[in-house]
């Protein structure tokens, strides 16, 4: 939980340090109604541990003015995550099919 939190703040505090209220306001939205199924990506150290070698990824970018190479660490980033969710997702149902 407390990963899925710093993960969460991580995400809001890019999208707030572009300046754009509107963006910030969406992002926040959005982020409250997928926080649950987020969490699901930090049910494994190796995802934990990969999510933060890909965020000092992309802040190495940022630093570095390397916009469109955060702008795609960022997105490979978020692939990734939807990628390991769905592949839990998919497990999770094939389990309580076996059970039920």
């Amino acid at each position: 939980a407390d990963v899925a939190r710093w993960d969460e703040a991580f995400h809001c505090a890019l999208v707030a340090a572009a300046g754009n209220a509107e963006m910030t306001h969406v992002h926040r939205d959005v982020t409250d109604r997928i926080r649950i199924i987020r969490r699901l990506d930090f049910t494994k150290q190796a995802r934990i541990d990969a999510t933060y070698e890909e965020h000092a990824k992309i802040l190495k970018a940022i630093q570095r003015k390397r916009g469109d190479q955060a702008a795609m660490l960022l997105r490979a980033h978020i692939e990734t995550s939807q990628a390991e969710v769905r592949k839990i997702t998919l497990h999770q149902v094939h389990m309580a099919r076996q059970l039920g």
